[in-house]
């Protein structure tokens, strides 16, 4: 399995086997269980399809309920489907719990989720604009201002993706290479070191660290070109 689906609880703070205080974010990935599986024969591709949350049957649609009802599985109210490899997918079948064992205590993580929502802001909470830098006595009420955005006669336009005050957040965000501080399989809870996108109780998708993983085959094919 390449991840888990899971909900941000919040954050709280532990002690590693050093002493030092941790700041970590606790996940809950107790309900994620394998409700679909994706093969070669038939999809030409090989994933398996995870839920997670529980969910009353009345509040699914038809086509929703039929996915369920078609290949007996749990009832689930997010859905996340993850590539695997023909091997991998075979050693999953549809009921089957997905638990927080899957990641290890010191492990390399990617996060992601939703960032809160801030609303319309101005260009210096947006894109972190400096502000002017001309407060003097001819300026007046142009403090956190973005400035010219104009292109004189030729073109007479802005350009697109010009950065200025617009809605902030609520936006896809993916933060890499967080450590796993510690697994609580009884539970159904990660520790994850530092904060994660989103707000608690947001939905959260957890991955092994693409870039290790990334490494690790640059790495070995220079030992096997080496060879």
């Amino acid at each position: 399995m390449k991840g888990l689906i899971g909900k941000k609880i919040g954050m709280t703070q532990v002690f590693n086997e050093e002493g030092n205080l941790v700041p970590v974010t606790v996940v809950d990935v107790n309900t994620c269980q394998v409700v679909g599986k994706r093969t070669p024969e038939k999809d030409q591709y090989s994933a398996v399809t995870l839920g997670f949350g529980e969910i009353r049957e009345k509040s699914l649609n038809k086509p929703q309920l039929g996915f369920f009802k078609k290949g007996n599985a749990p009832l689930r109210r997010h859905l996340k489907e993850f590539r695997v490899s023909a091997e991998e997918a075979a050693g999953y079948n549809v009921g089957d719990a997905v638990k927080a064992d899957l990641f290890a205590k010191g492990q390399l993580v990617d996060v992601t989720g939703i960032t809160k929502g801030r609303g319309f802001q101005g260009v210096m909470k947006r894109w972190s604009f400096k502000g002017s830098q001309t407060a003097t006595r001819g300026t007046h009420e142009y403090r956190r201002h973005p400035g010219a955005i104009g292109q004189r006669k030729t073109p007479g336009r802005v350009y697109p993706n010009k950065k200025l005050p617009g809605h902030y957040g609520v936006e896809q965000v993916t933060t890499q290479n967080l450590t796993v501080v510690d697994v609580d399989v009884e539970k159904g809870l990660l520790l994850i070191k530092g904060s994660i996108p989103g707000h608690n109780d947001g939905i959260i998708v957890v991955r092994p660290s693409i870039k290790v993983a990334l490494r690790d085959q640059h790495k070995a094919a220079r030992t096997a070109a080496a060879k």
